[in-house]
């Protein structure tokens, strides 16, 4: 994990931790249906086709939790003061292998 916890790197590359406030660049334009599928299914921007979520974002824990347990973090979170921060992509262990360090 990174100082400020907001990166981990293992075999996966390095995952950022998402923005999940209210701002469009956030969670601010997802439906409770996409909110439901990120956090049940494991799925980015909960998109049914998307690509996994990375480690450490443990989504497992919370494959079982209830229709109004999940209404209510995601409204929850939809009332949270927006932050503008753009979080770069993940980086591949392949892009790691090529970096000059």
């Amino acid at each position: 994990m990174s100082p400020d916890l907001t990166a981990a790197v293992g075999p996966w590359g390095v995952s950022i931790a998402s923005n999940i406030t209210s701002d469009d660049i956030g969670i601010g334009n997802w439906s409770l249906e996409q909110f439901k599928i990120s956090l049940t299914k494991g799925k980015f921007k909960g998109l049914e086709n998307g690509r996994d979520l990375l480690p450490p974002m443990p989504w497992q824990n919370f494959a079982n939790l209830t229709n109004e347990d999940l209404k209510a973090i995601y409204t929850y979170l939809q009332s949270t003061k927006p932050v503008k921060n753009v979080v770069p992509a993940p980086i591949s262990p392949a892009e790691i292998a090529n970096l000059e360090l």
